[in-house]
Parts: structure tokens; sequence; C-alpha cells
């Protein structure tokens, strides 16, 4: 069977290297990033910014264009964090109420 040059291995586009780097700045400022199908029940769901246990999240989903992540997480790279409602409670907090 003859390799054809189609199945070269080729290294990442510059626009993985963006999203990768992003990537970067978004996880260093505390933030953990999810790539997941975002839908339920039929419905899909548009994803953003949570706060729970005081901890932020970014969920995306994962079927989006790179270009769509790359404008996602640039958003998340210049918006302030301040003001993110928490999405759970506590624990602690409900145990002393």
């Amino acid at each position: 069977m003859k390799k054809t040059a189609s199945h070269k291995k080729r290294g990442p586009t510059r626009k993985e290297l963006t999203l990768r780097e992003l990537e970067q700045k978004v996880a260093q400022k505390g933030i953990q990033i999810h790539y997941d199908k975002l839908e339920t029940a039929g419905l899909k769901l548009k994803g953003g910014l949570c706060k729970i246990r005081g901890e932020i999240h970014l969920y995306v989903d994962k079927r989006k264009s790179i270009e769509e992540k790359i404008a996602i997480l640039t958003d998340c790279c210049i918006a302030p964090l301040a003001g993110i409602p928490e999405s759970f409670p506590d624990e602690s907090a409900e145990n002393h109420s």
C-alpha cells in the first residue's frame, strides 16, 4: 500500500496556536475551560462564564468553529471577572444559617 502526501503529519495552524495561547491566558486568570456539547433535552445551550463553589468556569460548545472559540476566549481575557454570580452557594455557608 502506497502512502500519499495527504497522510503527512502537519503542525498546528496559526489559529490553533492562537487558541492554545488564549487557553493558557484564561487558565492563568484562574478560569477552568470546558469544551462540551452544550445541549440537553433537544435544547442548545449558550455557554459562558459561571462561578461554582468559588471557582470560575467557562463553558464553550465544542461544535463551535475555531474562530468562534478564539472570539469567546478573547472576550474572556479582557472582561472583568467581578460580578459573576455564584451558581451553587458554598455548602459551608448554608450549614451556618
